[in-house]
């Protein structure tokens, strides 16, 4: 049966925060409500600040440290990241799920797919003595990480719930059909592809910038943008602004919440008429 517009919610996001490293990107995604955090960058130590200063109980943040896309090969006993999703499609208590961050989940991917083919027979690609990914390796990669959004996508349909992807970017050259020439930030993965195929999957995208101040003594100010601006692609459905600057505030409950709200469909009331009775006496 088809849907109509009257159907579609703005409760929660899919949302792509990406940026160079250092820009608060986990932070502000540490600051929606009762998140869980795929950590394949291993630095969740870093979310000490921001969590103390917004007066988060650190017990409301949980995590697990990954170092695979499945199977129980983990250092940390955890298993692989496609593992836990499937059981997040099934049961999911928390509020917002962070995959911290697409860049390492494809590091993960691709050297899941160098040990296994290392334990095969054959002769495997190698440089100087190192085992290196080769061609078919990044078709492993861009399945992998299809599936990852697919499942992501079928976990928030499900249990209504914020998804954040963190990727990390690289500047470079981006050619038009004219031959014209400008500087581009794009995601990194090992595989162009299927890097520029995610921020399509994505209904916000929020790109994480310093800007400078107008204060010289006070430095940088950490902020996103949330519009496309030629260099830097960014997008949003909600009614947020086009430049935000949030640097020791939480990006949730000051901005994205309360656009939210701004969603949120309003009742309209229909007052009753009011009844007037007439009187019509015989002179």
């Amino acid at each position: 049966m088809p849907k109509s517009f009257s159907d579609i919610t703005y409760d929660t996001i899919f949302g792509l925060f990406k940026g160079e490293p250092g820009l608060r990107k986990s932070s502000a995604a540490a600051s929606f409500p009762k998140p869980y955090f795929f950590d394949v960058d291993g630095k969740m130590d870093a979310l000490h600040a921001p969590i103390k200063a917004w007066g988060i109980n650190p017990a409301d943040i949980e995590y697990d440290t990954y170092t695979v896309w499945n199977g129980p090969e983990s250092s940390y006993n955890v298993g692989g990241i496609i593992d836990k999703l499937e059981k997040f499609k099934v049961n999911c208590k928390y509020k917002t799920l962070v995959i911290d961050s697409i860049t390492s989940t494809a590091d993960a991917i691709n050297r899941q797919t160098l040990k296994i083919k290392g334990l095969g027979d054959g002769p495997h690609k190698r440089i100087a003595g190192i085992p290196v990914n080769s061609i078919e390796d990044f078709n492993a990669e861009d399945s992998a990480l299809k599936e990852l959004i697919a499942s992501l996508k079928e976990i928030r349909n499900y249990h209504k719930i914020h998804i954040i992807l963190i990727a990390h970017v690289i500047q470079k050259e981006m050619k038009s059909s004219t031959g014209q020439t400008h500087m581009s930030r794009t995601i990194v993965t090992a595989g162009k592809g299927i890097a520029q195929k995610i921020p399509a999957y994505c209904s916000e995208i929020y790109h994480f910038n310093v800007f400078n101040s107008f204060n010289a003594d006070a430095g940088g100010q950490y902020g996103l943008y949330t519009v496309h601006t030629g260099d830097d692609m960014a997008r949003t459905s909600l009614p947020l602004p086009e430049k935000i600057i949030f640097n020791n505030d939480p990006l949730y409950s000051k901005w994205i919440e309360p656009a939210i709200e701004k969603m949120r469909p309003t009742t309209i009331t229909k007052q009753p008429t009011e009844q007037k009775t007439t009187f019509i006496t015989k002179g």
